[in-house]
């Protein structure tokens, strides 16, 4: 009983949840809409679930003084100084003057900033390993990164104004129909709008095939992992 139980809730309500797009009647979405605010309350107390375990692990770390201890006390005081903050001040909680607001505009916000700014990093890194001209792939993968690159900065406008003076001062003036001056620019929005584009959608049409798999399987009973281990 401890997994037909769970399959069968799963099996109605992916039904049910399926059949909203099909059954236009208002009763029906009704009831699809009651379930879905019933979804929201379970992923709250998911949060709270999370709460308790990130309690759990860290606090005999702590207690026990092992590695990066201090780490932790760092993180398990901001813990609790946010959810004072968070149960303090009502609705307007979020107004300026209040310290869930300057604990959000003046902590959170910018090591947010600083963990992307270290990621920069890490993101030329592997650029660097991925963007090799080992075939020709890789090479017009190379290629379009440089010029998407270059063409999104200053450095890049004034190149391709340069490049296309130079040749219509050798070759005339013609030469700006089919090289103008912001011609890298164009390109460069190009790439992003067609090739870039086209990629992207064929990405989230196999994502999207793939989550419909796994939702089917899962309506079935064929995918048990959410279950745990038995």
């Amino acid at each position: 009983m401890r997994s037909t139980i769970p399959l069968i809730i799963s099996l109605v309500v992916g039904l049910l949840m399926v059949g909203e797009f099909f059954i236009p009647h208002w009763r029906y979405h009704l009831l699809t809409e009651n379930l879905l605010e019933w979804g929201v309350i379970v992923s709250a107390g998911a949060f709270f679930l999370g709460l308790i375990n990130l309690i759990q692990v860290n606090l005999p770390k702590i207690l026990e003084r092992q590695e990066d201890w201090q780490y932790k006390v760092v993180m398990m005081v901001g813990l609790v100084a946010t959810l004072i903050a968070g149960f303090s001040g009502g609705d307007q909680r979020i107004s300026d003057g209040y310290a869930y607001r300057w604990i959000y505009d003046f902590i959170l916000v910018p090591l947010n900033a600083t963990m992307f700014a270290l990621l920069a990093f890490y993101i030329a890194s592997a650029a660097f390993r991925a963007f090799r001209a080992r075939n020709l792939d890789a090479t017009i993968l190379l290629t379009a990164a440089i010029i998407v690159m270059v063409a999104r900065v200053p450095a890049g406008e004034m190149l391709g104004q340069a490049i296309s003076g130079f040749f219509s001062s050798i070759l005339g003036d013609w030469t700006l129909i089919f090289l103008p001056e912001n011609f890298l620019s164009q390109f460069m929005n190009w790439l992003m709008d067609v090739p870039n584009t086209a990629a992207r959608r064929a990405i989230f049409v196999g994502a999207a095939l793939g989550a419909v798999a796994t939702g089917l399987r899962i309506i079935l009973g064929i995918e048990r992992s959410h279950l745990g281990a038995d």
